[in-house]
């Protein structure tokens, strides 16, 4: 048993704790928001580059081990843990792939419509967000890495992909997010960790859904700092990189 599920009654208390953290932060991404202005570069390049080098550092490095009692008997899903990085790079594709769709639907409608914004992008992504949370909130309690120090880096760099990804998710309609997309994104968190203290699916399943989370994470990341985003801050999206990989390197 990891020390994300050590508990009284063997209940996972302290993913629960970090589930907490996380569903929090989504709740107060309206408070952030107006805080930070749609063009704060800094704050969007700190928060960035700490999933970033997350994701390269520790969470790909670690799928890169042998998959313990794998083999033959596990099918497709042991063979997919077997290819961690295949599967990121699935996960960033199908990722941009549907946030393309939904970009192409709402061109489309806007054509129609005589240029009036559609809800496209924002269900789409919201879509996106859902599973996503759903991965990370299983992931708190059956982590690639257990332990409670994996647990806290786990937590922060997702909280920094919450601030950067959610935040773009709430600008594209404000009023749809606050009444009811963060609630529901935020109880999807708190599904996962049910699902993750309830089930052992194993850990074949355990490196597939990193692997799609690491690619997701990538692409929602830097997608907000692309060249000409009004967003992107590169001494401050390189310097939380290099600063966040040294301390993960050093514990």
């Amino acid at each position: 048993m990891s020390a994300a599920q050590t508990a009284a009654g063997g209940v996972p208390l302290a993913a629960l704790a970090a589930a907490g953290v996380l569903v929090a932060v989504q709740l107060l991404v309206p408070r952030v928001r107006r805080r930070v202005s749609p063009g704060s570069a800094r704050f969007q390049s700190f928060a960035g580059g700490l999933a970033i080098a997350y994701v390269f550092v520790r969470l790909l490095p670690d799928l890169a081990q042998p998959v313990t009692g794998a083999g033959p008997a596990q099918g497709l899903l042991g063979l997919l843990a077997e290819r961690p990085f295949l599967v990121a790079l699935a996960g960033l594709l199908l990722y941009y792939a549907v946030l393309d769709w939904a970009q192409d639907a709402d061109r489309r409608e806007q054509r129609r419509h005589g240029g009036t914004p559609t809800p496209w992008p924002f269900w789409a992504s919201g879509a996106l967000y859902l599973v996503f949370n759903l991965f990370v909130g299983y992931l708190l309690v059956h982590q690639v890495r257990p332990g409670p120090t994996e647990l806290v880096l786990y937590t922060v760099a997702l909280s920094a992909r919450y601030l950067v990804g959610e935040i773009a998710l709430r600008d594209q309609d404000p009023r749809a997010y606050d009444r009811l997309g963060r609630w529901v994104l935020a109880a999807a968190v708190l599904v996962g960790w049910g699902i993750g203290a309830a089930v052992d699916l194993g850990d074949a399943a355990v490196r597939v859904s990193s692997a799609l989370l690491a690619g997701s994470i990538v692409l929602t990341s830097l997608k907000q700092q692309l060249p000409g985003s009004g967003r992107a801050h590169v001494p401050v999206l390189v310097g939380a990189c290099l600063a966040f990989a040294a301390l993960l390197l050093a514990l």
